[in-house]
């Protein structure tokens, strides 16, 4: 973003990044149109480029805010006792916390779902950049004790079904489906998946 955005008025600025996070939301990268974005936030084409230098890049900082945005709602949700070390137990404490911020942010969501579908490899070089590196803040320390296989790759194998259930929440949010139905979906989806992780991957005995 040039200087001049982070001189704007905050309701101003507030206007452009609301209006760009509900488009890039509801819509890829390549298919996100500035066009509505202006007509959203009630400012010229024009007035705009006075503010980024370029689609990608009020799309960077979009993302950026909104990985913030959601590691800041759940670190400040985290006990005062710390995260269980335990892998599986952590994973299911972040999600029910992260499943919160899903449903207050459904804009925002649907932005962090299709950086996996971006096309542009700086793009999505970033996007991948900035999730791990909010992600490795929650996910170090981990027990791995008990584990039968290398932490890193059932972190891994974690990852793709954070992917998934991020996805299925955000087509649920959208679909219109209840707020509590989306969350009694969620993590049952999550309770599942780590139940079934939870009898193969320690060590027996």
């Amino acid at each position: 973003m040039k200087p001049a955005f982070f001189q704007l008025p905050a309701e101003k600025s507030a206007a452009v990044v609301d209006a760009a996070l509900t488009e890039f939301g509801a819509n890829d990268f390549d298919s996100a149109s500035l066009d509505r974005i202006v007509a959203a936030a009630r400012i010229s084409k024009g007035g705009l480029y006075e503010y980024i230098a370029s689609k990608d890049d009020l799309y960077l900082h979009c993302m950026q805010h909104a990985w913030s945005s959601l590691y800041r709602f759940i670190e400040a949700r985290v006990p005062e006792s710390g995260l269980p070390a335990d892998i599986l137990e952590r994973f299911m404490s972040v999600s029910r916390i992260a499943i919160e911020w899903y449903l207050e942010h459904p804009a925002m969501l649907g932005l962090l779902v299709r950086t996996v579908r971006l096309r542009n490899a700086r793009l999505a070089e970033q996007a991948r950049a900035a999730f791990e590196r909010h992600f490795a803040v929650l996910f170090d320390a981990l027990d791995g004790s008990r584990l039968a296989y290398p932490p890193q790759r059932l972190v891994e194998l974690v990852k793709w079904q954070l992917a998934k259930t991020r996805q299925d929440a955000s087509q649920a949010i959208a679909a219109g489906r209840p707020v509590d139905e989306v969350r009694s979906a969620y993590l049952e989806q999550w309770a599942f998946f780590l139940s079934v992780l939870g009898q193969g991957i320690y060590h027996r005995g």
